[in-house]
């Protein structure tokens, strides 16, 4: 049996389930090899008071080129957070070097949160990142990064309120490249909301979870991760988004019941078991 391999193109965070730390576990859970190309490596996540990183810019294109003689192209490409506009240029031609007519290419676009663009980033990283996004198959940003991928200010994710301005947003964002458009975090009274958009027959799918308690660190590279499994098993769009909200919803609630640290991330692992796989 063939198993499917993902290249995933992300930091590692020692603490914090976030990036690499979820991707690794979520796929590899789903029946997929998943080769890890870190593009830094952090003490923990960025949600902590302090951390220390160890930026590998300056390794990225070597590291890529020892990968293309022997690996070639993957079944998917994942790429997470990026450090600085020159990272998200390489990972633009990275992309490209992986990826296969049939590649499913995800880009997680972390730019921003709660109507804020991240203080680490300028015009100029929103610039590189809209380029990697719009050469992707789907984007998964969450409202704020949504606004910013349109060219908009971050502030107006605070504004947006009816479903149709989402799905305008998102179809435009669709207009621009990506065959799926996947708005995540959306504040819908007492749930969190995820909007998928289908550019080829116009479809949405809407997928809630019950708000609990906080607004833990790490729950969009869970629901990216398990949405990028299951469309590389070939699952549909619709499937794969209840899938990864039904995944984050049973951990929300084993989170909230053991009361962590919401910097680290949900307590996901007792769940993997409850995810499709290539079997």
């Amino acid at each position: 049996m063939k198993i499917p391999r993902a290249a995933a193109i992300h930091d590692l965070s020692g603490i914090g389930r976030c990036s690499l730390t979820a991707a690794i576990p979520i796929l590899s859970a789903m029946g997929i090899q998943v080769c890890p190309f870190p593009t830094a490596v952090l003490s923990n996540q960025t949600g902590y008071p302090k951390y220390e990183i160890a930026d590998l810019t300056d390794r990225m294109e070597a590291f890529g080129a020892c990968w293309a003689p022997w690996y070639g192209s993957f079944d998917a490409v994942y790429t997470g957070f990026l450090s600085n506009p020159k990272q998200a240029e390489i990972t633009c031609e990275l992309v490209e070097k992986f990826r296969a007519k049939d590649s499913l290419v995800l880009v997680d676009t972390v730019l921003g949160d709660h109507g804020v663009r991240y203080p680490i980033f300028d015009d100029e990283m929103c610039r590189q990142v809209r380029r990697l996004a719009f050469t992707a198959d789907l984007i998964t940003p969450n409202l704020t990064e949504a606004c910013l991928l349109a060219g908009e200010p971050a502030e107006l994710a605070q504004n947006l309120q009816t479903r149709a301005e989402l799905i305008q947003l998102a179809s435009y964002l669709a207009s621009k490249g990506p065959e799926v458009v996947v708005i995540t975090g959306i504040r819908d009274g007492d749930t969190v909301a995820n909007l998928a958009y289908s550019k080829g027959d116009s479809r949405c799918f809407w997928e809630s979870n019950q708000k609990i308690g906080y607004t833990y660190s790490g729950t969009g590279d869970v629901l990216a991760s398990v949405l990028c499994g299951c469309l590389t098993l070939g699952r549909p769009l619709g499937e794969a988004l209840r899938c990864a909200c039904r995944f984050i919803g049973l951990a929300l609630e084993e989170t909230a019941s053991a009361g962590t640290d919401p910097r680290e991330g949900i307590l996901f692992e007792p769940f993997l078991k409850e995810l499709p796989d290539s079997r």
